[in-house]
This record gives structure tokens, sequence and C-alpha cells, in this order.
């Protein structure tokens, strides 16, 4: 009989022997990529001591290193052979985990096509798992189980900080679509977010969009009025944008604020990046607060 994951049994119940010799090659493998170490511009959070899936240990090695952020990417990733979504809100997402995959051997390098190229459906991304790398035949269940077999040993300011990085990255998303529908340059996105006050950072996601969205008509407005002056415009924006976090924050701070007043929410055509779907069933269990409260520890 097979295992939950649609394993055989020789797969789910490795010998001894095999064990050990799965364990020495991804300690080799992994030898230049240290727990909660990433081979791009970003650190993730992980933790060495930590065993998942013990049936997969040279899985369950990767995994650790990757971070929980980043295995949701994964789990994601192989989501999104089968579901018509984006991976994440931000697309250099995708392309930081397969950096680390190819860098751990266990993505074949790019343009290398094979039989067994899988392909995401709404995004323009492929890749190939090296043929040396025994992995799971239903990687997202898998993945998906160690998730969630992650969750109770992940501490509230680990869960507190996937929840900042999906919410940051869902955040400028949504400031970088309403720039280019009024055709004003992204190129300072992170700029203008990164200048914000601390009002900015206690605001809820809805809150977040919300202050985007009123703040853009302003700045919107100015655009025209000054002929298409880009650097004029987003310094208008950004000063908006300041001000009525502050303000929300205010009312905020008073009581004065149900948790839904002046929270926009996607509507229903919106295509939910899978990131989010992952993370909130398994290491993530936050439900709406994810859009209606302020990121914070989450308790266990």
């Amino acid at each position: 009989m097979g295992s939950k994951l649609g394993l055989t049994d020789s797969q789910a119940l490795p010998t001894v022997t095999k064990l050990a010799d799965q364990a020495e090659t991804t300690s080799h493998r992994l030898v230049s990529i240290g727990a909660g170490e990433f081979a791009g511009d970003r650190v993730i959070c992980g933790r060495s001591q930590q065993t998942l899936l013990p049936s997969w240990p040279e899985l369950d090695s990767l995994v650790v290193s990757l971070g929980p952020f980043y295995t949701c990417a994964w789990c994601a990733l192989e989501r999104s052979t089968t579901v018509s979504a984006p991976v994440s809100a931000d697309p250099s997402i995708t392309h930081q985990l397969l950096t680390f995959l190819r860098s751990a051997g266990v993505v074949a390098p790019a343009g290398q096509d094979s039989l067994s190229t899988k392909r995401s459906l709404y995004e323009p991304v492929s890749w190939a798992y090296q043929k040396d790398w025994a992995l799971p035949s239903d990687l997202y269940a898998a993945l998906s189980l160690m998730l969630s077999a992650w969750d109770p040993a992940l501490a509230p300011e680990e869960k507190l900080w996937v929840w900042r990085q999906l919410a940051d990255r869902e955040a400028a998303a949504y400031l970088t679509s309403l720039l280019r529908r009024h055709r004003i340059g992204t190129r300072l996105v992170d700029e203008i977010l990164n200048c914000q006050d601390d009002e900015w950072a206690q605001l809820s996601l809805g809150r977040k969009r919300y202050v985007i969205w009123s703040s853009m008509k302003g700045a919107a407005s100015h655009y025209l009025s000054t002929g298409g002056s880009e650097d004029a415009t987003l310094q208008v924006l950004a000063r908006e944008m300041r001000k009525r976090a502050r303000w929300l924050h205010q009312r905020e701070a008073v009581g004065a604020l149900s948790r839904s007043d002046f929270s926009f929410l996607p509507d229903v055509t919106w295509r939910r990046p899978l990131m989010i779907d992952v993370a909130l069933s398994s290491v993530l269990r936050i439900g709406d607060d994810y859009w209606l409260a302020p990121p914070s520890p989450v308790s266990q």
C-alpha cells in the first residue's frame, strides 16, 4: 500500500543504509548552503536541526536550508503546474527559488529541456529536476506535508517574518499595477515604500491597499497637470501615502475604526498568488487577519 503522498512502500520506508547514503549525499550537495542561507540577495529563515519528513532525508535537508518562506514558494511553484495563477505577487521570488535549486544541483541548468520539464500554467516559467535527485512522485503533496509539520516548531517571530514578506510584496505589486494603469514608471516603487513612516508598517494589508489607491488619485492628477513629470508625481505619491497612513493610524489608536473600515480587498476576478494559499493553510494559519490585521507575532 502506498503512503498518503502517493509513494510506494519502498520509497516511504527506506532502509537504514539508504537513509545514510542519502544523508551523506545531501551533506555534500548543500555544503556551501547553510541552513537559513540563500544564494541570492535575501536571507531565508531556516533551522538546521528540524526534521520534517524522515522518510525523505535528502528533501528534508533541502527544505530546511530553504526555510519556510521559500518552501512555500516551491510548493506554490509545483501547484502552478495544475492551477493557472501566479506563484507570488513578486515574480522575482520564483527566479530566486530556481536559482537556489540550481545551485543545490536539484534543478537542471536553464535551457536544458527534457521530457520531464514542468511548466507553470500562468507564468512563462519551466524547470526540470536532475535525475539523480530522489524526489517524491507528488512533490506538491510532500512539500505541503512538510510545511504543516514545520508549523508547530516555528516561533511567532518566524511566522511574522513570513507574514511580512508576503504582505510587503503584495503591497508593492498593487502599487506597481496602479502605476502601470496610469502609465507612470515603476522604477521607484521600492523607494516609495521604504520611505514611509512607522505608521505605514502598523497598518493591515487591506488598509495599505486603501492608502495606495487613495493616494494614487491625487498623484495621477498631478501627473496629468504637469505634463507627465514622473519624478514630481512620485514625490507627491509618497507624501500622500505618508499623510493618509498617519491619519488612519491616529483613528485606529482612538478606536474609531472597525477592522474592515478603509480596507481594500481584491475583487473576485483577482488571481490570488498561490503562495498565499500555501502559507495560510500551513505555516501561517491566520485566516482573514492576513488582510485585516497588521502583521504581528503569530501565537502557536
